[in-house]
């Protein structure tokens, strides 16, 4: 009897410190939500355990803009769709003819990617080579809702059934001018007198590869070229490239094969591709992937089907609906709870393990600009920013005592410096690594 009283007396104090350090965390919350830092500002937080049982929840069923926090799902899509290697491309062997179909592929003659077995068995085939174009009717250039006015930043190339060199021009300043990768583009730049001594500042015409390059104090020398006037420029740009080694390449319009006539090619392991997307945060890796996401889910390169088959089918027990419409982040049409991104978090580890996930997800990056410095081996998150509003972070933690922790931190329309935002919301997660 004694010793049934100690358990009860031992339960009742594990509750009610636990129920201390719940109330001690929605206080904090609440303290941070009432700072002058956050006074224009709309928060966003829930703090999971392992097991997925919400300890604390700060307007969690509400509806954010996640910004770069949407990659975490189209990283759920791929590997839901192409766990182990991306088939970049289709291919079939005939008898004097090579025939090839892109699938999307972002790595093709992207420049962080070395590994190019696609392009070298183009160049090296002895047979007729044949491109068959791939459809781009189910998806657009530019995704859903992005800011019209971004079209020619760097972070915001154009999607396209082939990508290559990363649909993004890259301007270099040497000695007498100026060099253009691709060189296609060379005789498309006006050069306006610019001094060795000075930085280059590279601008895009809105609807044509019309370069122009100034002097300027803030250099900007990658630029994405558009498709808009020329639906083929991708095949033109592969078809130049190769015939300056001296390698002819034919194209030929979508055809209806028979089945089995196409085996696809796997170009990059899954993982060798998803962690320098979410590492770097990079936009045009994010949308090409959820359009080869698409290949599979639908058929074809599809983002928004993609996106509406997931919906139904795996995100259906979701707690509550949500808006999610591309692959990056870069529209502000999509609206995430905190709630929705725990369950999502949930979900990855469930399906995927925890191994694959930390690999992926970005504890590089998290800690890439002085950020949670000895926290390292305690944060493994996806940041997002989108404009001066939208500040977010979403990912696991691991705390001094060994509890393991899903959380989401979504700040919208703070209208303050992007640091501060980040600074308070460090400081908040340290607490509870150090403490929990």
């Amino acid at each position: 009897m004694k010793s049934i009283y100690s358990l009860l007396l031992c339960t009742v104090a594990i509750l009610l410190a636990s129920c201390s350090s719940n109330r001690t965390l929605s206080k904090n919350i609440q303290k941070l939500n009432n700072d002058s830092l956050f006074n224009s500002a709309h928060i966003g937080f829930i703090l999971q355990d392992d097991a997925g049982k919400t300890l604390v929840a700060h307007n969690a069923s509400k509806l954010f803009i996640p910004a770069s926090n949407t990659k975490l799902f189209t990283t759920y899509a791929v590997l839901r769709t192409w766990p182990d290697s991306l088939p970049g491309w289709f291919v079939h062997h005939g008898t004097d003819t090579l025939y090839l179909k892109p699938n999307g592929d972002p790595t093709f003659l992207h420049p962080a990617f070395s590994k190019q077995q696609v392009f070298q068995q183009i160049l090296n085939s002895k047979k007729v080579v044949v491109i068959e174009k791939t459809s781009t009717a189910s998806f657009t250039r530019l995704g859903f809702g992005w800011s019209w006015n971004s079209y020619q930043e760097w972070y915001m190339p154009e999607r396209s059934g082939m990508p290559i060199y990363g649909n993004v021009v890259k301007f270099e300043q040497i000695s007498g001018g100026v060099k253009v990768t691709p060189s296609y583009f060379q005789n498309k730049l006006k050069v306006n007198n610019i001094p060795q001594d000075k930085k280059m500042s590279v601008s895009r015409a809105m609807d044509s590869n019309d370069f122009t390059a100034n002097p300027a104090a803030v250099g900007a020398s990658i630029r994405p070229f558009t498709q808009k006037e020329d639906a083929d420029l991708n095949y033109r740009l592969l078809a130049d490239t190769l015939a300056k080694l001296h390698k002819q390449i034919h194209f030929a319009e979508s055809q209806i094969r028979n089945e089995g006539f196409w085996k696809p090619y796997y170009t990059y392991k899954t993982s060798e591709v998803l962690t320098p997307m979410m590492h770097q945060s990079d936009n045009f890796m994010a949308e090409q992937l959820l359009l080869m996401a698409g290949s599979k889910l639908v058929g074809k390169l599809a983002d928004r089907q993609a996106i509406a088959a997931l919906q139904q089918s795996d995100f259906s027990s979701f707690p509550q609906s949500f808006v999610w419409v591309d692959g990056s982040g870069l529209s502000r049409n999509n609206n995430f709870s905190p709630q929705v991104l725990t369950a999502l978090l949930y979900k990855m580890r469930q399906s995927f393990g925890w191994e694959t996930v930390r690999q992926i997800l970005q504890k590089d990056q998290a800690t890439a600009t002085d950020y949670y410095k000895g926290y390292e081996n305690n944060i493994w998150s996806k940041t997002g920013t989108l404009g001066g509003n939208s500040t977010t972070l979403s990912g696991y933690l691991l705390t001094k005592k060994g509890k393991r922790y899903f959380f989401s931190f979504l700040v919208n329309n703070h209208h303050q410096n992007q640091v501060s935002i980040r600074r308070a919301v460090e400081k908040y997660l340290v607490n509870i690594i150090e403490n929990y």
